[in-house]
């Protein structure tokens, strides 16, 4: 009786040690078991809470900057990549992984299916025009959410969802941490300074303004900065098409200007040449007259998971900068 009590309490501490291992790997996502990669709430209408894989997955192509970042920081090397961000640091062996070009104009499907992957990482605005064909191939996709139009707290989300399914728990409260220490910073610094009144110029000035939803306008909603565009369109239009007329009339005290197509110097030369052609109409506005003007570089046009804690230490240096 004695020896078989040992052997079920000797069996009982193994399951216990196995279950605390399981616990530390990556999600959970040993070969023999299930592997759970989780959905941010405000994807789980169209792509439910999570894909169920059979095993954790081996050959991944990662096509997310997003999903990329998270990976790297849980050592799960994919076997490709899409082309990456021009400021986010990654590991040498990042940059010799095949890449394949992914983007608004589509992407390469018949590469990605001859490497067989038994995962797909993807923005989930390729699904309308390769989700079936992927699945008659057989490839299991995950889909993330970047872009203009998706906020701080979605990123925030996302970034903290994949760290729970590629990392697990402790990997997820690691991420937490560091949204937590940056957004702390963000409220110190707005409690230090008044409210001013602002405007983003996303393209080219007098084309579009972005309200508090879009991407970075959900970023300055932590700061101290009224955006005027909420006041004349919904918020949730986020980029909005306008006229010199309406933005000349909102007469912001600061400007932010961002464009999908130029970095932060190319950004000043072709407002400052905008500005020039007509000076009587746009040094009506405070802003321009002052110089008020933030230009800021492609990492704050759309989102791309954790590095939006960088892009915000940064605009807060730069804002303490123009403080002195």
């Amino acid at each position: 009786m004695k020896k078989l009590l040992s052997v079920i309490l000797a069996a009982m501490l193994i399951l216990s040690m196995a279950a605390v291992s399981c616990a530390e790997e990556s999600a959970c996502c040993a070969d023999e078991s299930a592997c759970t990669l989780y959905y941010p709430s405000y994807m789980q209408e169209t792509e439910g809470e999570s894909l169920v894989l059979d095993r954790m997955p081996e050959r991944i192509v990662c096509l997310s900057n997003a999903a990329l970042q998270i990976l790297v920081r849980c050592d799960i090397h994919p076997i490709a990549v899409t082309s990456l961000v021009a400021n986010a640091e990654h590991p040498d062996w990042v940059y010799e992984l095949p890449t394949i070009t992914t983007g608004m104009n589509g992407m390469d499907i018949e590469s990605i299916v001859a490497m067989e992957p038994d995962l797909l990482i993807v923005g989930n605005y390729q699904k309308e025009a390769y989700g079936e064909q992927l699945e008659a191939a057989g490839i299991p996709v995950y889909y993330t959410s970047e872009g203009p139009s998706i906020a701080y707290s979605q990123t925030r989300e996302e970034a903290i969802t994949l760290a729970r399914s590629f990392g697990g728990d402790e990997m997820a409260k690691e991420i937490t941490a560091e949204f937590e220490k940056v957004e702390a910073r963000a409220q110190s610094y707005t409690s230090a300074h008044p409210v001013r009144s602002m405007l983003i110029f996303f393209y080219t000035p007098g084309s579009f303004l972005q309200t508090s939803e879009g991407y970075l306008g959900s970023i300055l909603k932590q700061l101290p900065f009224e955006n005027l565009a909420d006041t004349v369109f919904d918020p949730s239009m986020r980029n909005v098409k306008t006229d010199t007329e309406t933005i000349v009339k909102l007469n912001p005290e600061i400007i932010f200007a961002i464009s999908p197509a130029a970095d932060a110097e190319a950004v000043r030369e072709q407002d400052e040449a905008a500005f020039a052609e007509n000076p009587d109409l746009w040094n009506t506005m405070d802003a321009i007259a002052q110089g008020n003007i933030v230009y800021l570089g492609k990492d704050y046009v759309s989102s791309k998971g954790l590095q939006v804690i960088d892009s915000v230490n940064n605009l807060i240096d730069q804002l303490e900068a123009m403080d002195k």
